[in-house]
């Protein structure tokens, strides 16, 4: 554990920035399984209106200032050293505080790559400034996606703010900014650069007709992880000795006093001894989500234990613990802080047969579907997270997507979206592209090398293709001889999917990939929040001193994640770190 602050060699590259796409599946059965335990249990809720978390919290460790043996002080201090901690250290350290900061990792962390914006000067580089996108607008989408389960004043900070914030930050990011989605980079750029999603937009796209729109809000970082790691050197720089990074130290218990948040017990990874760490100011929890904590799964949506959901996350601290295991989550509700009710599980399908960087053979698009029985159950027009929601439904939780041989012309039909594959390109682009970059992007070599690695099958014969399947294939043949006479006559009647990309299935070869379902990245839940980060307990008063940001604040997402506003996650993560910074700084 360093006790001093240096200029650490971090984990580069787009394979750590681009881990987490964005993603859910479906929610709405949470509450009505907590109110089936509730009824069950006299004990599940107080009259108050806390809940009762026994399932999932423990006890909370009996630590105190006797077990400490070393004693450490700031004005504020920031726990998660990551998407949203480091904002929230350089925008606390620049209002002139002092500032200790904790990291289970080793290091600092950094998930995602894609960042919602909303107008300002560098999305004016792309026609996208001030004015294009109402926000009352998009909170509206925002809130029907989450059922209106989430507070709005959140979103409209966010949405009226982030420019300028952003501008802060990539101010500090060191990142070359890009003039169009693939435009060349020079070389000494090339590990670091911000480049825009759909710039120029496909002319086969127009997202006011669309009854699922995804807004060309989005751009997308590189290397995120070295974007943060240079903001965080600017905060060092600034501060001086005003800023002490502990790193592989692992909060575990909140201090209260007087009903106020004045500091945190912290155990040093590499020695097991415990800090006592105080704040004059307050503690900002940036500590991220919970998806690694099987308990808290079943607890807030056991949907996802239910169908068997897989987990994916690669941050593990010294011990072999997942950093994402809801510690942060835990401190808070040790400390009377309340939870919200609804959470959104980010399980966005990206498509089948994902190779190693992530992306489905042909991406989640809405070619013709068919479950293991050979029936067609969806309008496949849709995105990866409702497409998701739709698979979970199906027998075994799979389905096939099928397609053929005029592919290639038909890419630019699909929606400009996340996990779509819409582009066309004969050959590669460059190596040194971020691979998230390029998740809209198919050629032939990349159908190839699917068929070569047996991702993707292919036959001559719709006879030798359904062969090869787990599924009905007199059911299925007849679905596809259906659908292709809906794709003839120009109307989808069984679902009502859009004429512009009904595509028959009739041209040899003929493809089809095996679509389970996708792998939950995070868990969307946190700490009751407001748009100032403040937390709260279960009458909602304030808790004075305690703050919430990334995933760790609540009340940001719920029942799915969304699809219009594509790196919406890591864009709050972003924002709201900052604003936490700035308020806990203010002791407001």
């Amino acid at each position: 554990m360093s006790t001093s602050v240096s200029r650490r060699d971090l984990i580069k590259g787009a394979g750590a920035a681009g881990v987490i796409a964005a993603g859910a599946g479906v929610a709405a059965n949470a509450g009505v399984a907590r109110a089936a335990e509730s009824a069950d249990k006299d004990s599940s809720s107080s009259s108050d209106g806390a809940q009762d978390y026994s399932s999932w919290l423990g006890e909370e460790p009996s630590i105190s200032d006797a077990d400490c043996s070393e004693e450490l002080s700031a004005d504020v201090i920031v726990v998660g050293v990551a998407d949203s901690g480091i904002p929230a250290i350089r925008a606390a350290v620049e209002e002139g505080v002092s500032v200790l900061a904790f990291e289970r990792y080793e290091q600092h962390t950094s998930t995602g790559g894609d960042v919602a914006v909303i107008g300002g000067d560098i999305q004016a580089k792309y026609g996208r400034g001030d004015g294009v996108f109402d926000p009352l607008t998009l909170a509206q989408e925002h809130q029907k996606e989450s059922s209106f389960h989430v507070k709005m004043p959140i979103f409209m900070r966010w949405a009226n703010e982030m420019k300028d914030v952003f501008s802060w930050f990539v101010d500090a990011s060191g990142a070359y900014i890009c003039d169009e989605s693939f435009s060349d980079v020079p070389e000494e750029n090339q590990d670091n650069y911000l480049y825009p999603y759909f710039y120029p937009m496909l002319d086969t796209y127009d997202y006011t007709k669309e009854t699922l729109p995804c807004y060309p809000t989005s751009v997308g970082f590189s290397n995120l992880s070295a974007a943060l790691e240079n903001n965080l050197n600017k905060a060092i720089d600034e501060a001086g000795d005003r800023l002490t990074i502990r790193y592989s130290a692992k909060a575990e218990k909140l201090i209260m006093k007087d009903g106020r948040c004045t500091g945190v017990y912290v155990r040093d990874l590499t020695t097991g001894n415990y800090i006592k760490a105080t704040a004059n100011n307050g503690v900002i929890l940036a500590t991220g989500d919970y998806s690694s904590n099987k308990d808290m799964l079943n607890y807030f949506v056991p949907e996802t234990v239910e169908n068997g959901i897989q987990t994916i996350w690669m941050w593990h601290d010294s011990e072999g613990n997942a950093t994402n295991d809801g510690t942060g989550l835990k401190m808070g509700a040790w400390a009377g802080a309340q939870i919200q009710q609804w959470h959104g599980p980010m399980i966005h399908h990206m498509g089948g047969g994902a190779g190693a960087d992530g992306h489905g053979v042909m991406g989640n698009n809405g070619w013709l579907w068919l479950n293991r029985d050979g029936e067609r159950f969806m309008n496949e027009d849709v995105p990866g997270q409702q497409l998701e929601n739709q698979v979970e439904l199906q027998p075994g939780h799979k389905a096939y997507q099928i397609f053929d041989a005029s592919w290639p012309e038909e890419l630019q039909y699909f929606p400009a979206a996340h996990g779509v594959a819409c582009i066309y390109s004969d050959e590669a682009y460059p190596d040194w592209m971020n691979s998230n970059q390029l998740i809209n992007v198919r050629t032939p070599q990349d159908l190839q090398d699917a068929v070569d690695s047996g991702r993707c099958l292919t036959a001559d014969t719709l006879d030798d293709l359904l062969s090869q399947l787990d599924i009905d294939a007199d059911t299925a043949k007849q679905s596809i001889e259906h659908y292709n006479e809906l794709c003839e006559a120009g109307e989808d009647t069984d679902f009502g999917k859009s004429s512009q990309r009904l595509f028959a299935v009739k041209t040899a070869p003929f493809y089809a990939v095996e679509c389970d379902q996708a792998l939950m990245l995070v868990c969307m839940g946190g700490l009751e929040s407001d748009e100032h980060c403040h937390t709260f307990d279960a009458d909602r008063n304030v808790i004075p001193g305690l703050y919430a940001c990334g995933n760790t604040q609540g009340d940001r997402f719920a029942v799915e994640y969304p699809i219009s506003l594509k790196g919406l996650s890591v864009s709050m993560a972003l924002f709201y770190g900052y604003v936490a910074g700035k308020t806990a700084a203010a002791g407001e």
